[in-house]
């Protein structure tokens, strides 16, 4: 199926965004196997990891947005949306495009654009020399550290199960937007939590996507792109701290 015969929104399934009181909703980035949230903890919340590139796509940030925006549409509970590099900008964009169906937003290792990004020649890569090797050194750049064995595996099925023209439809996307111009629209509280010792997304980002959006804290993570497993602990303290002042404390 080319790109013209497809629908111009992503499927999100129905069931994932199913829960009866506050919903924190997690959005890997491109390549990534949603196994990567494993750690994360959100205490007196459903955890939910959205796997937002299966299916038939299109896999573009702003056509999964649209359709997880729809998706939380009849949602009448408080949603919390967790992103992770590509996975940030489709929280963010969702949050634009559906803003009374996003409580608060959680965004780590990305930035407003990728005029700085610090592995441009991925599309090329993975147009031309997608190898077990070439895979696996993309996913050791995600940490600062050594992950855990049996995540590094799941990390790496996902990532060769993936189609490679999906992913460069992920990573092309990503690579034609700026944002620069729209985040000052976002209301909700974001936190960016960013792990400082990034490849990929240097700190100057998470202080770009700070100026950009209204009120965003800004905590930064002794970790690299993937602080959620790279420094689980700080990055559940920022996330448990931000969440009971911002969506917990508003509960009844």
């Amino acid at each position: 199926m080319n790109h013209a015969d497809r629908p111009d929104q992503a499927p999100i399934p129905p069931h994932v965004v199913r829960a009866p009181g506050p919903l924190v909703l997690a959005l890997a980035g491109g390549g990534c196997s949603p196994g990567i949230f494993g750690q994360v903890t959100v205490p007196g919340c459903a955890l939910r990891a959205v796997d937002w590139m299966q299916g038939a796509g299109p896999f573009t940030p702003p056509a999964v947005a649209r359709s997880l925006a729809d998706a939380l549409a009849l949602r009448t509970a408080p949603t919390v949306l967790l992103g992770h590099s590509l996975g940030g900008v489709i929280a963010l964009l969702t949050a634009l495009a559906r803003p009374f169906a996003v409580q608060a937003l959680v965004i780590s290792n990305t930035g407003p654009n990728t005029r700085d990004h610090g592995d441009n020649s991925l599309p090329e890569r993975i147009r031309h020399h997608w190898t077990p090797q070439t895979r696996r050194a993309f996913l050791q750049a995600c940490f600062a550290h050594e992950p855990p064995a049996d995540l590094m595996r799941e990390l790496e099925r996902y990532l060769g199960a993936l189609p490679a023209d999906a992913l460069l439809e992920a990573v092309e996307g990503l690579r034609r937007m700026d944002l620069s111009q729209g985040l000052g629209a976002i209301r909700c509280p974001v936190l960016i939590a960013h792990g400082e010792l990034d490849r990929r997304r240097g700190v100057a980002d998470a202080r770009r996507l700070a100026e950009l959006i209204p009120d965003a804290e800004l905590v930064l993570l002794p970790g690299g792109h993937t602080p959620m497993v790279d420094c689980a602990d700080a990055y559940n303290d920022a996330l448990d701290t931000f969440l009971a002042r911002h969506l917990r404390a508003a509960q009844p």
